[in-house]
């Protein structure tokens, strides 16, 4: 495949009097050369042998066509409609594109009168078949420093709905030596058990943009990053395995989004439904100094749906921590002792868990840290929620301004507060039974402007 570009830079150099019949040797060898760069920067995977009959090993054909691509400055390796078997893992080289059809991102059905039961998927499709029951595996790509993951569509054909499923690799990854502006965009991942890891190792600057993916037991690991991360549009929906044992796996064990040592990590229009963790914050993985102790993000539009823990905070960065907006949370939110970074949320949806079963409380508060609840409509939608309080501090210190209570059952507390707690700010709420603070704080309290309905 030769792009437009390559036709028209060859054009510019003849009309020059600089082409392949140059009036000098060097003239024409550099003619040549550009020539020889510029029909490179956009390679098609099946010039180079790749067959996409879905039986077929094309895993030397794709990475002679990537390594082509890295000798050439950089470019696109094109991958056309088909489903390539790749029978071991891919290394995307620096300043290289591995590129397919999709300009969104798709998702697949699922159809049950196929003759093998699988998804019919259309479009660039890779299938991944290397590492089953080594989740510490070779993870199936590899992104080097600026390369770019698109337009691509993976699928595991022999996962299994089975309680557990397989264990494998990650999906994607950044270069086992670590790589900074690695790009993830408009890929669909169908039944991962483990998506994305951007935090093995330092992963500075990446993007992921227009993600969709059924991850069974990890979805998004981030750590290791000191600039800038991006995450946008990322839907986390079990399209694959809805239902059955792989589900049970998924909401015992699966988490969607985990959250290392990250500075200025932007999360934006991210959904997940069915973990048992939605969002979970900790402390960074590595021993180097730099690397080491909680993170701070901007999550807004965030959502986790009918996740046992919606929000899990271990710890965050003391001076920056996170801060969700415009975010609807079907889940407990539980902030751990050892956090002492703030945790706000503002202008959000707090709903309770499905069972009640992960904590005292909706929103269950420890740490020395501030949480501050802003805003927000509070309403347990699991009837077997209604014993709990909606939100019980423990320790630290605690603000909750401005707020509705939609739930009326009367004999719910709505704010609780323990002898450990710094101090607490409630105030400006209402409530559509009447509001009830329960007040054994040792520390400043003030409790004012509450209204409930009778």
């Amino acid at each position: 495949m030769t792009p437009p570009t390559s036709i028209t830079r060859r054009h510019a150099l003849t009309s020059a009097g600089i082409g392949l019949f140059g009036t000098s040797l060097a003239a024409s060898g550099l003619a040549a050369e550009a020539s020889i760069a510029a029909s490179s920067c956009c390679l098609d995977v099946r010039t180079l042998g790749a067959k996409g009959d879905g039986i077929t090993d094309d895993a030397a054909a794709f990475q002679a066509a990537l390594d082509k691509a890295q000798q050439a400055g950089g470019g696109i390796v094109f991958v056309p409609p088909g489903r390539y078997l790749i029978a071991t893992h891919l290394l995307v080289p620096q300043n290289v594109t591995l590129e397919g059809i999709f300009t969104a991102p798709p998702t697949t059905p699922w159809r049950s009168d196929t003759p093998d039961g699988k998804p019919q998927l259309a479009g660039s499709v890779l299938l991944a078949v290397e590492g089953a029951g080594k989740p510490d595996g070779t993870p199936f790509i590899q992104l080097s420093s600026n390369a770019t993951l698109k337009g691509i569509a993976v699928y595991h054909p022999a996962q299994r709905e089975t309680n557990p499923p397989v264990a494998y690799p990650w999906t994607i990854s950044s270069s086992l030596h670590g790589a900074d502006n690695c790009s993830i965009i408009d890929v669909l991942l169908v039944n991962p058990f483990q998506a994305v890891d951007f935090g093995g190792r330092a992963t500075g600057r990446h993007l992921i943009r227009n993600l969709n993916a059924a991850p069974i037991f990890r979805g998004l690991f981030i750590d290791h990053c000191l600039d800038v991360g991006r995450v946008e549009n990322v839907h986390f929906w079990p399209f694959w395995g809805a239902t059955g044992p792989a589900s049970e796996f998924r909401l015992k064990e699966g988490k969607a989004f985990v959250i290392g040592r990250t500075d200025w990590q932007h999360i934006t229009n991210c959904f997940c439904i069915s973990y048992e963790t939605g969002f979970q914050f900790l402390r960074g993985c590595s021993t180097h100094p730099a690397y080491q102790g909680g993170g701070n993000a901007q999550i807004l539009g965030g959502g986790a749906d009918m996740c046992n823990r919606a929000v899990h905070v271990v710890e965050l960065q003391g001076h920056s921590g996170v801060r969700f907006v415009n975010s609807q949370f079907y889940g407990d939110i539980i902030v751990e002792n050892t956090n002492h970074g703030p945790v706000q949320f503002t202008a959000c949806g707090l709903f309770g868990s499905v069972t009640g079963a992960q904590g005292v409380a909706l929103a269950h508060i420890e740490g020395g840290g501030k949480v501050s609840f802003t805003d927000c409509h509070i309403h347990c939608i699991d009837p077997r929620n209604k014993p709990r309080p909606l939100i019980h501090a423990k320790a630290g210190r605690m603000q909750v301004r401005g707020c509705e209570i939609l739930d009326g059952h009367s004999a719910r507390d709505h704010v609780v507060l323990e002898p450990d707690v710094a101090y607490a700010v409630i105030s400006d709420n209402t409530s559509r039974a009447p509001f009830s603070v329960v007040n054994n704080a040792k520390g400043k309290t003030v409790v004012r402007d509450n209204i409930g309905e009778t």
